[in-house]
């Protein structure tokens, strides 16, 4: 234990030395990354090793082959999503590592299991206090889902309710509509009767007041006048 502690300060003097090795271009050109990449050209300085350009990676900049891969706390750090993953660490030499797909649920549980255990979380800085803040959170959201599913439930009442008196509005709106025009049909058939009847009266005053017209025969006074036979004169 005392040998691997030792290691790993010589790898942090180490790692306090060693440059970034990244690509030359990228300190001074935004389209570039900044990420490590091997020149490949034949007049490259780089490459070539010259004086006052950015140093190669090389061997001598590694860290011992003891801790390579090591976490600080001397633990080896093992991705963990699940609780068997969990429970298949050995709390001495390992540290469980949250992946970073995990929910907030499953990430509560698997702290409290971590905590319960004595399993370290090496990309945890405190279990407890980031238990309670998503508990916070969980409990906040639940509560504007509730608030969102009774503001829905308004919502869909309100609607059910405003559609039920339009429903009945237009009932008693075709009703009226119906019910006028059953009287406007009646008033016109008043008007058309009392029509009638009056021509019945103007036709029976008219009976009475021309009786010989009432047979629709005329029989007019005829002047006859009477033919004189031929040969026959008129005396006077």
């Amino acid at each position: 234990m005392a040998q691997t502690k030792q290691l790993l300060a010589v790898r942090a003097k180490s790692n306090a030395r060693k440059p970034d090795f990244v690509v030359k271009e990228s300190r001074y050109v935004t389209r570039i990354k900044k990420r490590w990449r091997f020149m490949h050209g034949r007049h490259s300085k780089v490459r070539q090793m010259h004086c006052g350009r950015p140093a190669l990676p090389t061997p001598g900049y590694g860290a011992p082959a003891e801790v390579r891969g090591m976490h600080r706390s001397g633990l080896m750090p093992v991705v963990v999503a699940t609780e068997k993953q969990l429970f298949a660490l050995n709390p001495a030499h390992q540290g469980a590592v949250l992946a970073s797909k995990l929910g907030a649920r499953k990430r509560v549980v698997l702290m409290t299991l971590a905590s319960q255990k004595n399993i370290s979380l090496l990309n945890v800085k405190d279990a407890k206090v980031v238990v309670d803040k998503i508990a916070a959170d969980l409990a906040r959201r639940r509560k504007a889902r509730s608030t969102r599913s009774s503001s829905k439930v308004k919502k869909d009442e309100e609607k059910r309710r405003s559609a039920e008196e339009k429903k009945a509005s237009d009932k008693k709106e075709a009703a009226d509509k119906k019910a006028g025009s059953a009287k406007t049909d009646a008033a016109r058939a008043d008007k058309t009767q009392d029509t009638k009847v009056q021509d019945v009266k103007e036709g029976t005053h008219t009976h009475e007041s021309h009786p010989h017209m009432s047979d629709g025969n005329e029989h007019p006074s005829v002047h006859t006048h009477q033919e004189h036979a031929p040969g026959h004169e008129h005396k006077h």
